[in-house]
């Protein structure tokens, strides 16, 4: 078996493409993979993008090439070159469907992993493709490439996309539902989802799995690690991708000094392609502010509309969802919050236990067991490791096409 991997860089990949890679491997010793990067990120970390390289190449086994090209014919001719038994995408953009879209056309399966807790819009500003001209360039390149897939008029799509980017305009109806864009098989996690993508793309119900979100693997090992009397900040790429001005965001982030004053400890969870100078900059010179990359067991989360939300629930029963302007909370966020705020005060009246009004929240009483049923609809855990799931599905799919 021979698996092309997407994504838009070696961090990613290496976070979300990588384990199912080692899990596969051990199953199929005859395995192969190929990671290619897209060379798509809006930013990312060099050393982190550096460790993450030297991660996937530590297997010999696996390659990796950077493959920047987005032309329908150099694709077309890669992957004629390459053979592979199947092409992998780490999520839905713009590039995917590109990719996913000439695969089809070789008659090369395709299977799509749902990236975090997906939500409709993302609130991108206008500035950011001024401020993105390569990346703006090669987006529209893409969607060229998918008008001639799909037999479209490239400058309605275009019209189209970015009605949807910038006014939360519906995708319905538009060449990016076109079934010739998707996936074989899609791996989502939970009813919910199954009626987003849907709802949004018109992918079939029937080619959708259902399987634990990936970050909720992190959370046998959390629980069994000391929770410590600390808020967590959960990161997002708010900047990095264009959503806010690093500016407006460093103005944001430097209200957060209060909050680390009304704390024993303010843990900052970094996302992996965080900007990590925005948060040192602020905050190295408290000695109860500590960084990290790994998932911590704290008492109280804060964050804006992480995915990483969901997994904070089943440690505590105070998850605060910071709203920013301009930036409405999702409402499959608000299902795990128990507060949904709009300022620094009122984080901190939390904090001290003034305000004890929530809007949503676990109960004390909660089992596991108890919280994994509440959110089940929107995210499903169970007992299935989710990788597992993933190659059965790929053995299946390759077993009914010989």
């Amino acid at each position: 078996m021979y698996i092309i991997f997407i994504d838009a860089c070696p961090t990613t990949m290496a976070k979300s493409f990588l384990p199912l890679v080692n899990f596969i491997k051990q199953l199929d010793k005859a395995f192969n993979a190929c990671f290619v990067s897209l060379e798509f990120a809006s930013y990312s970390n060099p050393e982190l993008e550096n460790k993450s390289l030297q991660q996937i190449l530590q297997d010999s086994s696996l390659r990796y090439i950077e493959f920047r090209n987005l032309c329908n014919k150099k694709i077309e001719k890669f992957l004629l070159e390459e053979k592979p038994n199947a092409v992998f995408t780490n999520g839905y953009r713009i590039y995917d469907q590109l990719w996913i879209g000439i695969s089809k056309q070789l008659c090369i399966p395709t299977f799509h992993l749902q990236q975090g807790f997906e939500i409709d819009s993302v609130y991108f500003k206008p500035y950011a493709l001024l401020s993105k001209i390569s990346k703006s360039i090669r987006m529209s390149y893409a969607l060229f490439g998918i008008s001639r897939i799909t037999d479209s008029n490239f400058i309605i799509l275009l019209t189209q996309y970015l009605g949807h980017l910038f006014n939360n305009k519906s995708l319905k109806g538009t060449a990016l539902c076109n079934k010739k864009l998707h996936p074989n098989r899609t791996f989502v996690y939970s009813e919910f989802y199954k009626e987003f993508w849907y709802n949004k793309f018109g992918i079939d119900k029937e080619s959708m799995v259902l399987i634990s979100p990936i970050d909720f693997l992190l959370i046998p090992n959390v629980r069994n690690s000391i929770k410590q009397n600390a808020c967590c900040y959960i990161t997002q790429t708010l900047v990095e991708d264009g959503r806010m001005s690093k500016r407006e965001f460093t103005k944001h982030l430097s209200t957060y000094k209060k909050i680390v004053s009304h704390t024993e400890k303010f843990i900052i969870k970094l996302h992996p392609r965080a900007n990590v100078d925005i948060y040192y900059n602020i905050f190295r010179n408290f000695p109860n502010v500590e960084f990290t990359r790994e998932f911590p067991n704290c008492t109280v989360y804060l964050t804006h509309y992480s995915s990483m939300a969901f997994t904070a629930a089943f440690f505590s029963n105070t998850v605060i969802l910071h709203e920013l302007k301009g930036h409405t909370t999702p409402a499959i966020f608000k299902r795990v919050a128990s507060h949904v705020v709009s300022s620094v005060d009122q984080i901190i009246d939390i904090l001290d236990k003034k305000d004890d009004k929530r809007d949503f929240s676990f109960e004390d009483n909660f089992s596991f067991e108890d919280k994994k049923k509440i959110i089940e609809y929107y995210a499903m855990y169970d007992n299935n490791n989710p990788y597992k799931k993933i190659y059965d599905n790929l053995q299946s799919e390759f077993s009914r096409r010989l």
